[in-house]
């Protein structure tokens, strides 16, 4: 039976037979949700949050703001 460790706690996970790119899979031992990113050998991620990614691009373009704003001051 294949198995991968958690990111978060090193946990082993078993997956079932024939894992695939995308399958979310859980950790007992420390609750969290985790997706398979690789199955060669079989890797496991937190899964990306289509939120977090919004919040990052807005994050970058405060950034490149501030620096903009920087500039300016010189």
């Amino acid at each position: 039976m294949p198995y991968a460790f958690c990111p978060g706690c090193d946990q082993r996970i078993f997956l079932r037979k024939d894992p695939k790119v995308g399958d979310m899979v859980y950790c007992p031992n420390c609750e969290d949700q985790l997706e398979v990113v690789a199955v060669d050998p079989i890797e496991l991620d937190w899964p990306w949050d289509e939120d977090e990614e919004e919040t990052a691009e807005w994050d970058d373009e405060e950034e490149e703001e501030d620096w903009e704003d920087d500039d300016e001051d010189e």
